[in-house]
C-alpha cells in the first residue's frame, strides 16, 4: 500500500510538455558523424548489447521486437581520451552503449557519475528528440555503439503501419466484424497476431473449439473431412474438400454457432496466418459475439440515418430496445409498418420514394414518414427478401411511438404524434442556442411547441415590436421584410426569433405569410424562461453574444494584459460599441510566417462549437503577429481551483469535474481529434465554475481513414505508455489522461511519478510501476474506474473497446447519487453545483507579468 500523502498546494513534479509537432528539423548531434568506424555487429556483440539494454530503465520497458529494431540501427564510433559525446541542452537523438573504455557525466560543469564498459546511457532519445539533461565526455579512449532514435521510431512505425494494414485487410473480409466501425475494427487489429505453420501442421482439427479466428496471409492450406491424427500426431486419411489461399478466412462461423469444427486444415507447404484470439475478442466485444456485434450493427445503423442521428445516445439506445429482428425466406416481404429498416444479413429490394433501390448488409433505409405526419403512406413499399433470404432490424410506426413513450415523451400519443416530436427534435438540434441544451431541457422545448395557424398576408411578426416568441415554419411559405423591402423568403423546416427567447429586444423585420396558409410552431419567452434558468440561461445568453464576428481589430481596445509565456500576450479586451469583452492573444510570426502549433490550434478552435471548449471568435493577422480573439474566461484554471479545496475531492465533486471531461473528450473524439495534452493546467472554469478546455496547440484531428499518429508529445505524467512506445496511438490516450487527473482529484496526487522530475525516469513509471491507491481511499467503483481508464493496454481500456464512451458513461462511479436523472445530463444542463465557484475574475498575477507592449497602434483607441 502507497505511503499516505496529502494534497499539495505545488506539486513537486514540474508539469512541462516535451516533444514537438514542428515539421522544421530541429539541430542535431552532427558532430558524431567523424567519429563513426565502419563495424559488423556480430553474434556475441549483439549479446552484449542486450544485456545491456536490459540494465536500462527504459530499454528494460522493451519487448525484444523493439530491442531488434533498435539492434539492426546501431553505429560503431570511437572517442579519444576528453573528447565530448553528449553535451548539455543540445538537442539527443542516440542511444549509447560502451563497450570499451570509461566516461565522467557532469551537470552544469559539476562532475556527478561515471560510466563503464556495459553501461547504457542517453535512452530517452529512442522516445523522442529532448535536451540532453548533462554532459558526457570520454576520460579514456572509449568504443561506443549508438542507435538512432529517429531511425528506431520510424522502425516502429512502418512495422505498425504495415501489420495495422494488414489487420484491416483482415477484418474487411470477414462478414461478422461488418457491422463495426473503422475504430471499433483498429480496436480489434490490436488484438492480432501472426503464427507460422510449416508443411503438414495442423491449423484446427475437426472436434477443436474455436480458439481463433484465421487470415491466410501467405501460402496455402488444405480442408480435409474425415480422418484421424496418429499417436505421432501426424493426420492420416482425410479427404480432401478444398483448399485456402492468401486473403481467404476462416472461423467466423464457428463463433457465432459455438459449434466445434467439423473439418481439418492442414498446411500445405510453409504457410503464415493472421489470427485474433477468440479469447481477447471476447475481452473487447463480450461473451456473447454473435449476439453484440449484431447489436452494434443496429446501433451503427441508427447512428447513420439522418432523422434518428440527431437523437442523443441514451435516447438512440432506447429506441434499439424497440427494434424488432426478423429473419425473411427469399422473396418474402417485409413489414409494411416499418419505418426504419438495416439489413443484418442476405439483401432486400424494394421501392423508395418510388425508385428502386437494393439493400446489401449493412446498409439501411428511413421512411419519409418519420418527418412528416401529414403523409399517410410510407415511402417504403414492395420491400422483398434477396435470393439468399434477409435478416433485418426493424423500427416499425408503433415501436417508434411505444420508444418515444417510453423515454417519456407526452405527446408520443399516435404515429402522427411520433412523426411530429421527431420532426420537432431534428429542428430543434439545428438552432444554435438548443443545440448543447441537455436531453431533459430538449425534450421539455420541443413538448412546449405549440401549433400556430396563419392565412395568406397575415404578419407573423413586425418590426420595431417587442419579441416574445420562436417559430418554426411546420408548413407553408413566408417572406421576410426590412423596413418595407423584401430580403428573402422562408420555407418549411426554417426558423425566426431566436434571440427573442433570451433578450428583451425589438424585432429587426416583419414576416408574413405568402403561401396560402401556414401552420407554424411557436414557444413562447415566459415558457422557455421555465424550462432555461439560471446558470443555464447565462450561458446561453454568453453564447449567443460570441456569434457576432463582425468587427476587425481596431473595433477592440484593450483594458489590461491577463497573461504572457513563451507562446504569446494575452489581453482583455473590450468591444468599443457593444461592451463585450473577450481574451485577445497575439502571437509573433516566426520568419514571416504564423507558428505551426497556433496554426493547427486555430483550424481546430473554428470548426468546434461546444459549451465546454473554448470559443475562438475570429483570427486578425498582421506583417508581424497573429492575434486569436476568443471568449474571456475568468475562473482560472483547474489546477489552482482543487488547490481551493482543502481536501481530496468527494466522490460528488470527481463526478462533476470527470463528468465534464467525458462530455467534452467524447465529443473531440467524435470528430477524430487526439487532445495529446490533458491536464489540470490546460483546463479553465468560467464565472460559474464549469469547466473549460483551453489549448489545442498540440491537439490533432486524424485525416480521414487514419486512427494512429506516432509523434511522442505531452507531458510525461499524465501521457499513455503507448505515446512513449512509437507504435502508434489513437484518441485512447485522452482516457488514460483523464484517468490520471481522476486519481489526482481523489487521491491528492498523481498514480505514477508524483516526486519525479526527470523525464527518463517519470517515463520509466508510467510504463512499469503498479496501480496503487491509498488506503484512505475506499470507493470500490471509483477504484474500479480508475483501473479501467489506467490499463496500460489500449484495446483493454475501459471507453477504447465497442462500446466505446458509452462504456464510460455507463461506469457505476457516474451512477452513484443520480438515481434521479443522467450526471452527464445534469452537467450540460448546468444543474449542478460546482465544486468550487470562483469569486471574482482570476488571471495572471500581475507581478509576474514583465511585459512591453509593441503593438498598441493595431488596436483601437478608446
Amino acid at each position: 500500500m502507497p505511503q499516505e500523502k496529502k494534497r499539495e498546494y505545488a506539486r513537486k513534479a514540474t508539469q512541462k510538455r516535451v516533444g514537438s509537432t514542428s515539421r522544421k528539423a530541429p539541430p542535431v548531434e552532427e558532430h558524431l558523424d567523424k567519429f563513426e568506424v565502419a563495424k559488423e555487429i556480430d553474434k556475441d556483440t549483439r549479446a552484449f548489447l542486450k544485456n545491456a539494454m536490459k540494465q536500462d530503465r527504459l530499454c528494460a520497458t522493451l519487448d525484444d521486437a523493439e530491442i531488434e529494431s533498435i539492434l539492426n540501427t546501431v553505429k560503431f564510433y570511437k572517442f579519444d581520451k576528453g573528447t565530448p559525446i553528449i553535451q548539455e541542452g543540445r538537442l539527443g537523438k542516440t542511444f549509447f552503449v560502451t563497450q570499451t573504455g570509461s566516461m565522467e557525466v557532469s551537470v552544469k560543469g559539476i562532475t556527478c557519475n561515471s560510466i563503464g564498459a556495459g553501461c547504457a546511457f542517453g535512452g530517452l532519445a529512442l522516445l523522442y528528440n529532448c535536451p540532453r539533461t548533462a554532459s558526457v565526455k570520454a576520460t579514456a579512449d572509449s568504443e561506443v555503439w549508438g542507435a538512432s532514435g529517429d531511425a528506431f521510431k520510424k522502425s516502429l512505425q512502418q512495422n505498425a503501419t504495415k501489420h495495422q494494414a494488414e489487420t484491416l485487410t483482415f477484418l474487411d473480409a470477414m462478414s461478422i466484424f461488418e457491422g463495426l466501425t473503422k475504430k471499433q475494427k483498429n480496436c480489434v487489429a490490436e488484438a492480432t497476431f501472426s503464427e507460422v505453420f510449416e508443411d503438414k501442421a495442423r491449423v484446427v482439427t475437426a472436434g477443436d473449439m474455436q480458439t481463433a479466428i484465421y487470415f491466410v496471409k501467405k501460402g496455402e492450406l488444405a480442408v480435409y473431412s474425415g480422418g484421424h491424427v496418429k499417436s505421432t500426431g501426424e493426420f492420416v486419411d482425410g479427404s480432401e474438400i478444398g483448399r485456402l489461399g492468401q486473403n481467404d478466412c476462416f472461423g467466423e462461423s464457428q463463433v457465432v454457432s459455438k459449434e466445434p469444427f467439423n473439418i481439418t486444415i492442414v498446411s500445405s507447404g510453409r504457410s503464415e496466418l493472421l489470427c485474433v484470439s477468440v479469447a481477447e475478442l471476447k475481452e473487447i466485444v463480450g461473451n456473447d459475439l454473435g449476439a453484440v456485434l449484431e447489436r452494434n450493427a443496429i446501433s451503427q445503423g441508427l447512428k447513420k440515418c439522418p432523422v434518428i442521428s440527431q437523437f442523443t445516445a441514451s435516447q438512440r439506445s432506447e429506441l434499439m430496445k424497440w427494434a424488432v429482428v426478423k429473419d425473411y425466406a427469399a422473396g418474402a416481404e417485409a413489414d409494411a409498418t416499418a419505418r426504419i429498416i438495416i439489413v443484418l444479413e442476405g439483401s432486400l429490394s424494394g421501392l423508395d420514394k418510388d425508385k428502386e433501390v437494393e439493400l446489401q448488409r449493412g446498409d439501411w433505409i428511413e421512411d419519409e414518414a418519420l418527418l412528416n405526419s401529414s403523409r399517410t403512406a410510407s415511402s417504403i413499399k414492395n420491400m422483398k427478401a434477396g435470393s439468399g433470404g434477409a435478416r433485418v432490424a426493424m423500427l416499425t410506426r408503433d415501436g417508434m411511438a411505444s420508444a418515444l413513450k417510453a423515454l417519456g415523451v407526452s405527446l408520443a400519443n399516435s404515429e402522427n404524434d411520433a412523426s411530429d416530436f421527431t420532426r420537432k427534435m431534428v429542428l430543434a438540434k439545428k438552432v444554435h442556442i438548443f443545440r448543447h441544451l441537455s436531453e431533459e431541457q430538449t425534450k421539455k422545448v420541443v413538448e412546449s411547441f405549440v401549433t400556430m395557424k396563419f392565412a395568406q398576408n397575415e404578419t407573423v411578426i413586425e418590426q420595431g415590436t417587442p419579441g416574445t416568441s420562436f417559430f418554426v415554419i411546420a408548413n407553408g411559405e413566408l417572406e421576410v421584410f426590412i423596413n418595407d423591402k423584401s430580403v428573402r423568403r422562408m420555407t418549411r423546416n426554417s426558423y425566426i426569433g431566436e434571440r427573442a427567447l433570451l433578450f428583451h429586444e425589438p424585432r429587426t423585420a416583419t414576416v408574413k405569410v405568402v403561401s396560402p396558409d401556414a401552420e407554424l410552431w411557436a414557444i413562447e419567452k415566459a415558457t422557455f424562461e421555465k424550462i432555461i434558468a439560471g446558470n443555464m440561461q447565462q450561458q446561453l445568453m454568453n453564447r449567443i453574444r460570441l456569434q457576432d464576428t463582425n468587427f476587425g481589430l481596431k473595433d477592440v481596445i484593450q483594458v489590461k494584459v491577463i497573461g504572457a509565456g513563451a507562446a504569446g500576450v494575452v489581453r482583455l479586451v473590450e468591444h468599443k460599441s457593444t461592451g463585450m469583452r473577450y481574451a485577445l492573444k497575439r502571437v509573433k510570426k516566426v520568419d514571416g510566417e504564423v507558428p505551426e502549433e497556433v496554426q493547427r490550434e486555430c483550424s481546430l478552435l473554428k470548426d468546434i462549437d461546444h459549451p465546454f471548449i473554448m470559443t475562438q471568435v475570429n483570427t486578425f493577422e498582421t506583417t508581424k503577429s497573429v492575434y486569436i480573439l476568443t471568449e474571456l474566461i475568468t475562473g482560472g484554471e483547474l489546477h489552482g481551483a482543487i488547490r481551493e479545496i482543502p481536501t481530496v475531492l468527494s466522490r460528488a465533486q470527481a463526478q462533476f469535474y470527470t463528468g465534464s471531461l467525458v462530455i467534452v473528450l467524447e465529443e473531440l473524439s467524435e470528430r477524430n481529434i487526439l487532445y495529446r495534452d490533458l491536464k489540470p493546467e490546460n483546463v479553465m472554469l468560467d464565472a460559474q465554475g464549469y469547466l473549460k478546455l483551453i489549448d489545442f496547440g498540440i491537439a490533432k484531428k486524424l485525416p480521414e481513414g487514419e486512427s494512429k499518429t506516432f509523434t511522442m508529445i505531452g507531458t510525461p505524467h499524465y501521457m499513455a505508455p503507448e505515446v512513449m512506445r512509437g507504435h502508434g496511438y489513437g484518441t485512447e490516450v485522452d482516457l488514460w489522461s483523464m484517468g490520471v487527473m481522476l486519481y489526482e482529484f481523489v487521491c491528492g496526487y498523481l498514480p505514477f511519478a508524483d516526486d519525479l522530475d526527470d523525464p527518463t525516469e517519470v517515463c520509466t513509471a508510467v510504463l512499469k510501476d503498479p496501480l496503487q491507491f491509498p488506503s484512505s481511499y475506499k470507493d470500490a467503483n471509483g477504484k474500479t474506474l480508475m483501473k479501467g481508464l489506467l490499463t496500460r493496454q489500449p484495446r483493454k481500456r475501459l471507453g477504447s473497446g465497442i462500446g466505446g464512451w458509452e462504456d464510460v458513461r455507463g461506469a457505476d462511479f457516474f451512477l452513484q447519487g443520480h438515481q434521479g436523472g443522467c450526471v452527464f445530463d445534469k452537467l450540460l444542463g448546468r444543474e449542478l453545483q460546482p465544486p468550487w465557484e470562483p469569486k471574482g475574475e482570476t488571471y495572471c498575477d500581475p507581478e509576474e507579468l514583465d511585459v512591453t507592449l509593441s503593438d498598441q497602434d493595431e488596436l483601437g483607441k478608446k
